[in-house]
């Protein structure tokens, strides 16, 4: 059941990423973020002064769930935490340069991606999404009707490639209990952090992970 368990979401998650246009921006070993393009779906402010209005054309990162480091059965260690933003930051550099260079990017105002979190884990998320740059902003209308149902299948669908492809991060995270935040950053944020800083957030990000 298990392995025939995993191939179906396995399947349902490539036919999801191809119906949202997910694209694999680079092939450098160790970049475990895609990227989808859409269209803002409400307005947004950025703390950097970005202002996003409904319809501005934005990018999704998506995380890359076949090259995420895999987690011991104990859970998230120093070094699994070590390791993951080490490759994020280099990810997110790659993403600079992709960004800076495509041409079909070049009116994108901003890139964000969408997470579930545990509530016990919302402050620490918080301090690291800051520390690579982001804003971390509630999902839109979470606490709406309409919201906390949307929000349920997504976590259950969440919780499903967790236990696809890194079953041991289930630890801890149990439906009820999660809470989906957005993480965003502008295009001049990005470029300017990521693009003109390349090695540099590599080594802040190591630095990081030692605190």
């Amino acid at each position: 059941m298990g392995v025939i368990g995993r191939g179906f979401v396995q399947s349902i998650d490539f036919l999801l990423r191809r119906a949202q246009g997910v694209r694999e921006f680079s092939q450098r070993e160790g970049c475990i973020l895609r990227l989808s393009l859409g269209r803002a779906g409400m307005g947004q402010a950025l703390s950097d002064g970005t202002v996003i209005r409904a319809g501005d054309p934005v990018g999704q990162i998506h995380l890359w769930n076949e090259r995420l480091p895999l987690m011991g059965r104990a859970g998230a260690d120093l070094a699994w935490a070590r390791a993951f933003r080490f490759q994020f930051a280099r990810s997110l550099e790659e993403l600079a340069a992709y960004v800076a260079h495509e041409p079909s990017l070049a009116e994108v105002k901003a890139v964000y991606g969408e997470m579930a979190f545990a509530l016990a884990d919302l402050e620490m998320a918080r301090r690291f999404a800051q520390r690579m740059g982001f804003d971390f902003l509630e999902r839109p209308g979470a606490a709406s009707a309409r919201g906390r149902w949307a929000q349920f299948w997504d976590n259950l669908y969440t919780l499903m490639l967790i236990w696809t492809y890194n079953p041991a991060s289930l630890r801890g995270k149990a439906l009820g209990q999660l809470r989906r935040y957005q993480l965003w950053i502008s295009r001049e944020k990005l470029l300017a952090h990521y693009a003109r800083n390349r090695g540099k957030a590599n080594a802040s990000a190591s630095e990081d992970a030692m605190d």
